[in-house]
């Protein structure tokens, strides 16, 4: 019975440290930090679309109603920051304008090179078809990827 209970107590040792490991693996910067939660996707496209270094009020402004509140915006931008998409210099007084250090083209590029690579094992062919069999495409659609394809 002491060999089960070692074991069992070796093997709870060692899940606990991976979940550990894993947990500081997924808070360390790198490909779990290079995608956008829905919340950090609006406040990097206020980011991307003003073209300017922003201050906290001028993000939530750029929302429509109901805009979310100061804080939570706040917090995003700490959180962008920490993952590398945000960075900020001092503005007037106690406040801080945020800019993006990351332009959207740039992530889409990363964003849609993971998705091929996970889900169609790298093929831009199959990455391709999916969307041709299974969206429902207009004929301006099919002409315009006929045009790309003949470049």
């Amino acid at each position: 019975m002491k060999k089960v209970t070692y074991l069992f107590a070796i093997t709870k040792g060692l899940v606990l440290t991976l979940h550990r490991i894993t947990k500081d693996i997924s808070n360390m910067k790198g490909k779990n930090d290079y995608t956008l939660t829905k919340s950090e996707m609006s406040v990097m496209n206020a980011l991307w679309s003003a073209g300017k270094a922003l201050d906290v009020h001028e993000v939530v402004a750029r929302y429509d109603e109901p805009r979310p509140a100061y804080t939570t915006v706040s917090t995003f931008l700490k959180i962008l920051t920490t993952k590398g998409f945000v960075d900020y210099k001092k503005g007037n007084g106690k406040q801080y304008l945020y800019f993006p250090i990351i332009s959207k083209a740039e992530y889409t590029s990363r964003v849609m090179r993971d998705v091929k690579d996970s889900f169609f094992g790298g093929s831009a062919s199959s990455f391709v078809r999916y969307f041709v069999e299974n969206e429902k495409l207009t004929e301006q659609d099919i002409q315009e990827l006929r045009s790309l394809i003949q470049k």
